[in-house]
């Protein structure tokens, strides 16, 4: 049998468009390759170089986990606040007798205070307003109810001496 006569089936001959095919296809094709390309560029190319909106734990001071923890408190989850909850939770909390002069950072989170020999409590939500010293030797730290503004406990924390001579500032308790 020669070459010629043997029957190959129609796909494998097919040349040409698919059935169905109009050139407003290759149109719609080409403007989403477009679209799609562009996006990706913007996209990989807006935000370089810019510190990350959600990188909160980098502005908190340093040490300040062992800090809490060795008062018995522990937080899990830290989120921005906005600034007009920022200027409530600070308008509600009473002046500190020792103003330090820091910067506060207020933040979204829940706590945990250690009960009797070392238990976790529950997890209570809270703003936590943060105010360090200037020189980064003490921290003053509010646990603040995020409807009411009230203060659920404070902690103070630090690595300069009591009057006394006999350890670190002030430690954890509930407030109120």
């Amino acid at each position: 049998m020669s070459p010629d006569a043997v029957q190959t089936p129609d796909y494998l001959h097919r040349v040409g468009l698919p059935p169905g095919f109009k050139p407003r296809h290759a149109v719609i094709g080409a403007v989403i390759f477009v679209v799609w390309f562009g996006v990706l560029g913007f996209v990989l190319t807006h935000g370089r170089g810019e510190a990350s909106s959600v990188d909160v734990y980098s502005e908190l001071p340093a040490g300040f986990d062992a800090g809490l923890a060795s008062r018995g408190v522990t937080y899990q989850g830290l989120s921005p606040v906005d600034s007009g909850t920022q200027q409530q939770a600070l308008a509600h909390l009473p002046a500190l007798g020792n103003d330090n002069g820091g910067q506060p950072l207020v933040f979204r989170t829940s706590f945990t205070q250690a009960h009797g020999s070392g238990k976790p409590g529950v997890a209570t939500s809270a703003l936590m307003v943060v105010i360090p010293d200037p020189n980064g030797t003490d921290v003053h730290v509010d646990f603040v109810d995020p409807t009411s503004y009230r203060t659920l406990m404070t902690v103070e924390y630090g690595a300069q001496p009591s009057p006394s001579g006999a350890g670190p500032s002030s430690g954890a308790g509930p407030s109120g």
